[in-house]
């Protein structure tokens, strides 16, 4: 393990195979010269790489585009979380106690096509953790994630949990919102995708670790069955230095994508499959298709939702919205 170095570069061979990553060169100042405290990145490399990024990792969107992971599936779509954490006088806290909600501040109408909602949890001893997600696919170039964050902690059913409360931390992180449809080819030549980095997050309950837990758990699994067999039928013996011998490509391990497709995470994730994109005509026809598919269907609607457009390409020159600006600097 190098904690400290993140990863920076795919490493490729000349046969078109990952053999691992490279940690990036630290020490270098804002002229790219070395510093007194210069140390050169280094390459991991390894028969299979696991890349588990979280969402939209760099290693991770370089290993899709440049293996073409993506081709038929849906645009992945994705939602800003916005959080901070408040220190509340002990009284008033409430261990367990759980809020979510949709509508204020970003829903202005139920006709609304701003996509986001809040959550809030208490938690002992004393801590109340608040936050704010707003999907990136909204229309409107002038709102703010942050500010509308902001405008949230005053409602009164968000401000009585904060009362005679202090924030002590705050940050914010991005989420994969296009769900089970914006999945991409889970394998290459050398490796594959796990975690977020493959989009493997229940919007519907905003919840994502257990399905990484599990990915990670199958990619160990597939490839120890992998490497066991190979090295049962063709041992190898590393040179003095450690490295894979030359001429020996790394294989893709397909079993992976079938047994996470056996797995109860494709289950979960298939049975809320439309649930993102229900909201594409509003708030009110969102939350009665999220309703019914949650507890009817179950992911078995004979419809599906599908998104070929980008986050980015939703978004509406500013000059076209000006009336909005102008609402929003009023509400505020």
């Amino acid at each position: 393990m190098y904690p400290g170095f993140s990863a920076s570069e795919v490493l490729i061979d000349g046969e078109g195979s990952v053999r691992g990553v490279a940690t990036r060169d630290m020490g270098i100042d804002k002229e790219g010269n070395m510093k007194d405290s210069f140390e050169r990145g280094i390459e991991l490399r390894a028969r299979q790489t696991i890349l588990s990024e979280g969402c939209r990792g760099s290693c991770s969107e370089f290993a899709i585009d440049h293996f073409k992971l993506r081709e038929g599936k849906d645009e992945q779509t994705y939602g800003l979380g916005v959080k901070e954490v408040w220190e509340i006088p002990e009284e008033n806290c409430k261990p367990g106690f759980i809020q979510h909600s949709l509508g204020y501040p970003l829903q202005s109408s139920l006709s609304s096509k701003t996509f986001g909602g809040s959550f809030l949890y208490h938690m002992e001893p004393n801590l109340v953790l608040v936050g704010l997600v707003v999907g990136l696919d909204y229309e409107n170039p002038h709102l703010s994630p942050y500010q509308e964050f902001q405008r949230l902690k005053h409602h009164p059913d968000i401000s009585k949990h904060l009362k005679g409360g202090t924030c002590i931390s705050y940050g914010a992180r991005c989420l994969n919102e296009g769900g089970f449809h914006a999945i991409p080819k889970l394998t290459f030549s050398g490796g594959m995708l796990a975690g977020c980095s493959a989009g493997f997050l229940n919007a519907m309950k905003i919840k994502g670790t257990h399905t990484a837990m599990k990915s990670g758990m199958v990619a160990a699994e597939e490839i120890f069955n992998s490497l066991s067999s190979l090295y049962s039928e063709t041992p190898t013996i590393a040179d003095s230095e450690g490295m894979i011998p030359e001429g020996e490509s790394n294989f893709e391990v397909s079993s992976y994508q079938q047994a996470m497709e056996d797995s109860w995470v494709w289950e979960e994730l298939r049975s809320v499959r439309n649930f993102h994109g229900g909201f594409s005509s509003g708030m009110l026809s969102g939350m009665l298709h999220a309703g019914f598919t949650a507890h009817l269907t179950k992911g078995s609607e004979p419809w599906t939702f599908s998104n070929k457009i980008k986050d980015s390409d939703r978004t509406k020159p500013a000059s076209g919205c000006l009336m909005c600006v102008c609402v929003h600097i009023f509400i505020l």
